[in-house]
């Protein structure tokens, strides 16, 4: 009797225990915060919806955030077009190139250590970081971070069907660009390069003895309480992650992902918009947030000092863009690899950040990214024409070809306002299909545009595309000679022919 009473007493103060207990917090499925995150959510959402139906989005997530706070949250769609999971602000996506200003501000953690410096020579850490031709011995860190280093954009396939996993994959990878050349003479020039984050990424490794992707875990994304980014994924889609679509004739799930463990440090950076907002203010605010410190204020500042001059007019920072929209000064990044699309925009003197990011090409994030300030500063939301290939390509695939066309001629006559019907936009859709193997229609969407723009060489050209992927060399050879007729100063075919033997 003893021991009962004994056990009694004890299972009622586990029961009070219990019920003393905090309620787990509740995630908020989305956040609206003061007058501006209203004239967002006034302004913005439905102009969000109408581009989620007019491009056929499969989903769209954004942040934006003003001094320290999250003001407007929200997501649309679907994190899988086939399961019809909804999106949140909670789901995880892949962020692509906004992977690489991460990587540097982990190289400048480890030059205000005295651990490297950015004038280093990157053999001085990674001694088989060698090229064909020399040069290598002065490419410097610094150039890797500022896209002046005159490594190519990329060195072969990013082999996201087949992917590598082991802890030596950014190892093999950097060693495996031993045949390639410089471009130019290092810091001479400017020229976007994944492989020169991917070297990045392997000084890290290096210098501070850890895996690329615990250091950045250990020292960047935790430190900052981004606790469901990541830049490491299993051999399976996660609950909870966005999966990857594709735009063919209609859109599709990927079967695949954009991983590889070779291309981390450029792309593989996995993160929800709650955990992006927070990355937005600790840029803005140098660290000053929660008492987080990753770095210190006067070494923030040297993200975003001009280091080189891009093509299109900008400056490029240190990993970081450096441009204006509106007249007001941004820092930025974007990213896009198959089946997801980012935005990551940084308004300094607003103390502004937004992140808009999609699980499928051409969602137009970059437009609604752009159109989130043009409402914060009452600019007037800018309008927007609809590729035609949305319209078409359902038609085609619903209908065929000759339906399609109808619908082509009906858009151009009666829609011209609205719809983009220039030969670029079949250009797109046929190249879409010929990466899905789908040859014959692709095919007869390039032969619709050299009925539609016989005087382009670019539709001839892109015929022979389609044609030489599916073999047929001798007929590929053909049209990109009719190609060359139509402009002989038209540059695209002369490599093809010249690789086929043709003079």
């Amino acid at each position: 009797m003893r021991n009962l009473m004994y056990f009694a007493q004890i299972l009622f103060i586990l029961l009070l225990l219990v019920s003393c207990q905090t309620e787990p917090e509740k995630l908020p499925d989305e956040i609206i915060s003061g007058p501006i995150g209203q004239k967002l959510e006034d302004e913005l959402t439905p102009y969000i919806r109408r581009i989620m139906i007019d491009h056929k989005c499969v989903s769209v997530a954004i942040g934006v955030t003003k001094g320290t706070e999250i003001i407007y949250a929200k997501a649309f769609g679907f994190e899988d077009i086939e399961t019809r999971k909804e999106a949140s602000i909670h789901t995880v996506y892949h962020m692509a190139s906004i992977s690489k200003p991460f990587v540097a501000t982990a190289i400048l953690q480890l030059a205000e250590k005295g651990k490297l410096s950015l004038d280093d020579p990157v053999v001085k850490y990674l001694p088989y970081f060698k090229l064909a031709e020399n040069g290598h011995e002065t490419v410097t860190i610094r150039h890797l971070l500022t896209h002046t280093s005159g490594l190519p954009i990329t060195t072969g396939s990013y082999d996201w069907e087949n992917p590598s996993f082991g802890e030596d994959a950014l190892e093999k990878y950097v060693r495996s660009i031993a045949g390639e050349k410089l471009l130019f003479p290092s810091g001479s020039q400017f020229t976007y390069s994944n492989p020169g984050f991917e070297c990045l990424g392997n000084v890290i490794a290096k210098v501070s003895g850890m895996s690329f992707e615990d250091y950045m875990q250990h020292h960047v994304l935790n430190p900052t309480g981004m606790r469901a980014s990541t830049y490491s994924k299993p051999d399976y889609l996660p609950d909870n992650w966005a999966a990857a679509h594709l735009l063919r004739l209609s859109t599709e799930r990927w079967q695949h992902y954009p991983y590889n463990r070779k291309h981390a440090p450029s792309s593989t950076l996995h993160s929800n918009v709650v955990d992006m907002c927070k990355w937005g203010i600790i840029n803005l605010n140098y660290s000053k947030l929660n008492q987080l410190e990753i770095l210190k204020p006067s070494t923030f500042a040297r993200l975003f000092q001009p280091e080189f001059d891009t093509p299109w007019g900008g400056k490029i920072g240190l990993g970081w863009f450096l441009q204006e929209y509106a007249g007001k000064k941004t820092i930025l990044h974007n990213g896009e690899d198959t089946g997801f699309e980012t935005q990551l925009i940084l308004y300094p003197e607003e103390e502004i950040s937004i992140v808009v990011m999609a699980n499928r090409n051409s969602s137009r994030t970059a437009r609604i990214a752009n159109a989130t300030i043009e409402v914060i500063l009452d600019l007037g939301i800018k309008d927007y024409k609809v590729s035609g290939r949305f319209p078409f390509g359902d038609q085609m695939a619903k209908n065929g070809i000759d339906s399609a066309k109808v619908l082509w001629h009906k858009l151009k006559s009666d829609s011209a306002d609205r719809y983009q019907t220039g030969e670029y936009v079949l250009n797109t859709l046929g190249h879409s299909l010929i990466e899905a193997d789908k040859f014959e229609l692709a095919k007869e969407v390039f032969q619709f545009n050299i009925d539609e723009f016989p005087e382009s060489p670019n539709v001839y050209d892109s015929f022979g595309d389609a044609l030489l992927a599916e073999g047929d060399t001798l007929n590929a050879i053909r049209y990109f000679k009719k190609s060359l007729a139509v402009d002989p100063d038209f540059e695209d075919p002369k490599p093809k022919l010249i690789k086929l033997g043709v003079n």
